[in-house]
């Protein structure tokens, strides 16, 4: 037993960094890892006793945030839908349930975690050039952009880079003091810019240079003069790139805006949101206190896509490309409120103990869920669900003290 008791949270803190790992390589080992982390923690939660209730306001919100959508099933009339669409958020009830064991190694080797993804990214953006460079027959540069470029949808690869530049700059402000390591920061900093540029996502652009102005005004105020450094790069290097591309997606969106304000219409990617997301709205007013359900959000949609002879959204099977208009519509005013609250929870603790990268993730999820429906696919809630709660739960609780945990942590050591 005392074996089992010191080497459970070893193989459990192993697990969590392979699926921090893996995260932004491959989605299908996942699931397996996730199911291994889960088990293995409830046993080492009995037998270690590990279990502490903190951070009780996001974890209950969260929960009920799910909770709202299996409600939202049996209103559904598309019960296969509305199944589905639980199955894919399972991550919104496991992560919260799961890290109220707090293994007293994982809060001691929290970074470590954080570390395997950014490793993670910087494998997975090797990968991809290499891919590329084999299918590049000298001709075709597009095999190095966009969906032909990425491993997966191109946003979520550029939300993945974006929160590993913001870890690197968390490991650069507290730990490389040394010339040559900071180098090597800023280096790994520009090779992921490079690769979000690459990707064209623009919402990855976008939340590159929105984080690394809110980190400029957030470090000058706190007089952090590497972190106004490092944003300040990442901030010139980011509108760089947007002008030295002669293809530019971040271009074409500007146009697009300026036709809609013109016009009221346009055609492109941003043209075909903005129709969906008139649609949405309209639905929305006929639905908002309790929403249409899980399973009904598209056939509601695509009646109205036909009414409004949207042919792309329904050839390409769109969803609405937003989630808080996608939970507005699905759970109504109470899923809304919930989405929204979870947000203000996380950026209100962020604040309130003065974490640079909690606020910086808050505003990532909320800026990526503006042009895309991120808790819709395994991609974006897999990611959200794990570093929300991760990040807000996983820290040494204020009731309990410190020398505890010291004493707890140094018999598996």
């Amino acid at each position: 037993m005392n074996k089992l008791r010191k080497y459970l949270p070893k193989v459990n803190l192993s697990i969590l960094m392979v699926l921090a790992f893996v995260m932004p390589i491959h989605l299908r080992f996942i699931p397996v890892l996730i199911v291994l982390f889960v088990l293995l923690t409830i046993v080492d939660g009995f037998i270690n006793k590990t279990f502490l209730f903190s951070q009780k306001k996001m974890v209950i919100t969260g929960l009920l945030f799910f909770l709202i959508h299996i409600a939202s099933v049996f209103y559904s009339d598309n019960k296969t839908l509305a199944w589905f669409d639980i199955e894919v958020k399972l991550s919104l009830f496991i992560f919260p349930i799961v890290f109220l064991f707090k293994n007293p190694l994982l809060l001691k080797r929290k970074n470590w975690v954080l570390n395997s993804f950014v490793l993670g990214s910087i494998v997975s953006s090797i990968a991809m050039l290499i891919i590329a460079f084999f299918r590049f027959d000298g001709t075709n540069s597009q095999v190095f952009y966009y969906t032909s470029f990425s491993l997966f949808h191109p946003s979520y690869m550029a939300m993945y880079f974006v929160f590993s530049i913001l870890i690197i700059i968390q490991i650069m402000d507290k730990d490389l003091k040394k010339l040559n390591h900071r180098i090597i920061g800023y280096l790994s900093i520009l090779f992921l810019l490079i690769l979000i540029s690459f990707l064209q996502s623009k919402a990855g652009i976008l939340s590159s240079i929105a984080i690394s102005l809110y980190y400029l005004v957030y470090s000058f105020l706190r007089f952090r003069t590497l972190v106004m450094r490092i944003s300040f790069f990442i901030l010139a290097v980011s509108v760089s790139l947007v002008f030295a591309q002669k293809t530019n997606r971040l271009q074409a969106m500007a146009q697009s805006v300026e036709k809609i304000s013109e016009q009221g219409q346009t055609t492109g990617s941003t043209g075909i949101r903005y129709s969906m997301w008139k649609v949405a709205v309209e639905a929305i007013g006929e639905h908002w206190l309790f929403g249409v359900g899980s399973g009904d959000i598209k056939p509601i949609l695509f009646q109205k896509y036909k009414v409004q002879k949207l042919e792309d959204a329904i050839k390409n099977n769109y969803n609405i490309h937003n989630q808080y208009l996608e939970t507005f519509l699905g759970q109504g005013l109470i899923g809304i409120f919930l989405l929204l609250y979870l947000l203000y929870l996380g950026i209100r603790e962020a604040f309130r103990k003065k974490k640079l990268l909690w606020s910086g993730f808050i505003i990532l999820i909320a800026l990526n869920m503006g042009p895309e429906s991120m808790l819709n696919t395994q991609m974006g809630v897999v990611f959200i669900a794990f570093f929300y709660y991760f990040l807000f739960t996983i820290n040494p609780p204020e009731s309990v003290p410190i020398k505890k945990l010291d004493k707890l942590s140094s018999t598996i050591d």
